[in-house]
């Protein structure tokens, strides 16, 4: 058996061409989903579940988000398409580097003030964690971060960015903010909550 056919390409963050100005955002957005929540049994026969379920299939045209299957919990409030919200990634971000990606799970999400961010944020202890270099760095913190905001606060557009300069390659998380109407990033080492400084930095990865 040929292993060395078998065995991914693997690009490193710092080969990926630096060509931002002339490039436009691609989103990439989940368009289709299961209808229902997955069952114990259920994990290794997803398109067989699919096929007899169903799946629910994203419209991007729509501009109020469409009643959940039967059965399913809903949350009602203010809401943000993926349309609008790709369009604040890309114009307060920047175009990503070219090789990267933005990731939408969801056609909408649901909008909180920003006070109730910083209330998670501050009563979340991850920023007081001890930093291990390779095992418990910035993505660790970054996706404990995002994973304990999208627990507390069901549909918030908060996810994980990573971005690149001159010298660094860093993982830090970012939101859409319901106040500002537009993108901000949280230092999930420290709770700051700060703009994107896309004169400086590029951004690679964004998965919200």
């Amino acid at each position: 058996m040929n292993q060395k056919n078998e065995r991914p390409e693997i690009v490193k963050t710092s080969q990926l061409p630096r060509a931002r100005k002339e490039e436009k955002a691609i989103v990439m957005v989940m368009d289709q989903k299961l209808r229902r929540k997955l069952q114990p049994g259920e994990e290794e026969r997803l398109e067989e579940v699919a096929r007899k379920e169903g799946v629910e299939e994203v419209d991007l045209d729509l501009e109020e988000p469409p009643a959940g299957p039967a059965g399913s919990a809903i949350i009602s409030g203010p809401t943000v398409s993926s349309s609008t919200l790709a369009y604040c990634i890309a114009r307060d971000f920047g175009p990503v580097a070219s090789g990267g990606k933005i990731f939408l799970s969801d056609a909408f999400y649901f909008l909180y003030p920003d006070n109730e961010i910083q209330k998670v944020l501050s009563e979340d202890l991850t920023d007081l964690q001890l930093w291990i270099s390779t095992y418990f760095d910035c993505d660790d913190f970054a996706q404990v971060v995002a994973g304990i905001l999208n627990q507390q606060l069901k549909g918030i557009p908060f996810g994980i960015l990573w971005f690149r300069g001159r010298y660094i390659y860093h993982a830090v998380n970012c939101f859409y903010s319901w106040n500002q109407r537009k993108m901000k990033v949280v230092e999930p080492q420290t709770d700051a909550i700060y703009d994107f400084n896309k004169a400086s930095y590029d951004p690679v990865l964004v998965v919200i």
